[in-house]
């Protein structure tokens, strides 16, 4: 993954309203394929807003997806995963198989947070 801004949809539709753009333009300017003045004040204007500037982050994790269950997990290692469903929206953090942390809803950005806290547990252990 090369270097992008995060953000939510409502964030995106906001941005695509305040420049009179497309969608693909704001992708553009969020994944920093396109440097143009508008899009460098595309990328200011979503990182006041909450986004977050990834720099190819990539956990170290395997991950498996599991399409009829609608569930992706990521094991950090032989004691510690994620597993994220679909249908609930729900992240479930697991350390020796039992459930340490749930959460809902998150975001991308959140959700990459959630990894990086969660490869730390799992070096730490």
């Amino acid at each position: 993954m090369s270097k992008q801004i995060l953000t939510d949809r409502e964030t995106k539709h906001f941005l695509m309203k305040a420049f009179g753009c497309t969608q693909q333009a704001v992708w553009l300017a969020l994944t920093f394929k396109r440097d143009s003045e508008t899009a460098r004040r595309i990328r200011t204007l979503a990182l006041k807003r909450g986004g977050k500037l990834t720099e190819g982050y990539v956990p170290e994790c395997e991950t498996t997806h599991d399409e009829t269950g609608k569930k992706m997990e990521q094991a950090f290692g032989p004691r510690v995963k994620m597993v994220y469903d679909r249908e609930r929206d729900e992240t479930k953090v697991f350390v020796d198989g039992e459930c340490k942390e749930s959460h809902t809803g998150l975001g991308v950005p959140e959700f990459m947070q959630l990894q990086g806290e969660v490869q730390l547990m799992a070096a730490a252990l």
